[in-house]
């Protein structure tokens, strides 16, 4: 099967995780690039990538920019994003709600590119707490209420790019990864739905095989 395209960003999980995810769960065959930090810092100067970010997937001659925009592409290509347009907007909606949780934990360690000020680190640890204890568990506790009333153990019927963008924000938080104040058992104890899915997606053939690389 031919080459969708590459997708570049650094060695880590981060932003591109879910979409390599997707690509491995939809069996779409694509380019994974590793960017050396130092090869990213030239290329940005160079103006290389669009609004200066990665990841980014080069597909013919474009370049798409933006993770979730990606996610989508990729979903779509891999039949993990719904194509009756009711549908995907549900899909659209957990992503959405998936999103606001990540980007309040991004807020908290990427703070002076939201314009914030570089918070001392007492102040940081006590956002976090805040993070733990009250903000993130809200938005987790409607998505762990579809996915209780869920048959399938998922979003929708089958498994979609909403179910591996929240899998990769558990992974993330259980992880604890630039997170240092948060509960890394958040979703383990407080959202068994959740965790259900996330135990699922552990246990599909493409990832225990992705992972074993």
């Amino acid at each position: 099967m031919e080459s969708k395209g590459e997708l570049v960003y650094f060695d880590i999980p981060g932003r591109a995780e879910y979409i390599r995810l997707a690509g491995v769960i939809g069996n779409v065959p694509f380019k994974d690039t590793r960017l050396a930090r130092e090869d990213f810092i030239k290329k940005k100067a160079a103006g290389d990538f669009p609004f200066s970010q990665v990841p980014v997937f080069l597909v013919g001659e474009h370049m798409i920019a933006q993770s979730t925009a990606i996610l989508r592409m990729m979903g779509a290509w891999g039949g993990l994003y719904p194509k009756d347009p009711v549908e995907a907007a549900k899909v659209d909606a957990y992503l959405d709600l998936v999103e606001e949780a990540w980007s309040c934990c991004d807020n908290s360690v990427y703070a002076t590119r939201f314009g914030l000020p570089d918070f001392p680190e007492k102040e940081r640890l006590e956002i976090r707490k805040r993070l733990s204890d009250d903000i993130v568990p809200k938005k987790m506790g409607y998505l762990e209420q579809v996915l209780k009333e869920s048959k399938s153990g998922y979003f929708g019927e089958k498994i979609s790019i909403a179910d591996v963008k929240l899998y990769c924000f558990a992974k993330k938080l259980a992880k604890g990864w630039k997170l240092d104040g948060m509960d890394t058992n958040l979703i383990k104890n407080k959202f068994p739905s959740i965790q259900k899915m996330v135990d699922q997606i552990d246990n599909l053939d493409t990832v225990k095989k992705y992972y074993k690389k």
